[in-house]
């Protein structure tokens, strides 16, 4: 098989450069190279290696979007703690991201703005960030 060289990483504009992005994983070492590559692209990075830090974090650092491994450990997966952010009035968007390529079919979930395999080049992850932040912007503004 011939290899495939990465797409390129879209720059993050202007606007947003400087917004918070909350990570989510167990893995270290996928922790480290998303917090390598989002603080590149100009983005704070928040890191949490369970759900309860992930709360902490999104209380004390109000990401604007959310990066959530899918299948973090007991006992409380990336669903787990969407649904708790949701409970405690957080309306963080969240784009899931799993090794595991089988995705839920038919879930229109306003606060999801994606499911992404980390089998996949992390340009197509990184491409979604101005999405989630722009949605992340409006429902601020629209509450306010």
């Amino acid at each position: 098989m011939p290899f495939t060289p990465p797409k390129p990483i879209a720059p993050t504009p202007e606007e947003l450069r400087g917004s918070t992005v909350l990570v989510v994983d167990d893995e270290r070492a996928w922790r480290v190279i998303l917090e390598t590559d989002l603080k590149m692209l100009g983005y704070k990075v928040s890191m949490a290696e369970d759900a309860d830090q992930a709360l902490v974090r999104a209380q004390t650092d109000k990401p604007e979007v959310a990066i959530i491994d899918l299948m973090l450990p007991e006992p409380m997966d990336g669903w787990g703690l969407l649904n708790e952010l949701r409970s405690r009035g957080q309306k963080v968007p969240v784009i899931f991201y799993t090794a595991y390529p089988v995705f839920p079919s038919g879930t229109d979930d306003p606060d999801v703005v994606g499911y992404m395999s980390k089998a996949v080049d992390r340009a197509d992850l990184y491409a979604l960030l101005p999405v989630a932040i722009r949605r992340s912007r409006e429902r601020r503004n629209s509450d306010s």
